[in-house]
């Protein structure tokens, strides 16, 4: 997926630089576009904002900046030379931002503040002796956990089984033996909780 975005992104900043080269300029260093041109700017800018609305969450530079060009009153009526600099500026921006993977442990942080919400309900699930519900929660974040370390170490984790997966983070020294023998049987309850076998496990074991 990261090498599609950055793929797409390739092709939008060369697509605006083509269309920017099509700018007349008048005395004073002036740029405008002609009315031909606007349909085709038109389109652009729209594959340009749905780029950004599909790699960046609302709460980052990206996306706000994105929107505040959009606001433009210049959009109006024409297709102002500036904004289409100002959306190249910000796709050279991101688009290193996505080689280096910054972007993507910005999503990681970003999933991690919403599981930590579940694992608070959980928490309070489990202080209820509600052992169902805080089960059900804490095996999803457990899941989701196992499979993000996983395909941020390049591992294929799609239709993959959990145990398998830990393995492979074995071998590839990203956990101790120790550890993935623990996991595995935070795993099996995992497996009894979303399996709805809930007389094969207790309150305590889902608070380990």
């Amino acid at each position: 997926m990261d090498l599609e975005l950055q793929n797409r992104c390739v092709e939008l900043i060369q697509r605006g630089k083509t269309l920017s080269s099509r700018a007349k300029n008048v005395q004073g260093g002036h740029h405008y576009f002609g009315s031909e041109s606007i349909p085709e700017l038109q389109a652009w800018i729209a594959s340009v904002a749905n780029l950004f609305r599909i790699i960046a969450t609302t709460d980052t530079y990206f996306y706000q900046e994105c929107e505040r060009i959009l606001q433009d009153q210049g959009l109006r009526n024409s297709v102002p030379y500036h904004v289409i600099q100002k959306l190249l500026g910000l796709l050279d921006s991101v688009l290193e931002e996505i080689q280096r993977g910054l972007l993507r442990k910005a999503e990681y942080i970003f999933i991690a503040s919403t599981f930590d919400d579940f694992l608070d309900h959980a928490s309070e699930y489990h202080k209820a002796n509600k052992k169902i519900e805080s089960s059900v929660l804490a095996s999803a974040v457990f899941e989701d956990s196992v499979r993000k370390l996983s395909a941020k170490n390049a591992l294929k984790e799609s239709g993959v089984a959990l145990d398998a997966l830990i393995a492979d983070l074995v071998k590839m020294g990203v956990l101790t033996a120790v550890k993935a023998k623990k996991i595995k049987g935070y795993s099996a309850i995992r497996n009894k909780a979303l399996h709805a076998q809930w007389d094969d496990f207790d309150i305590r074991d889902v608070g380990e």
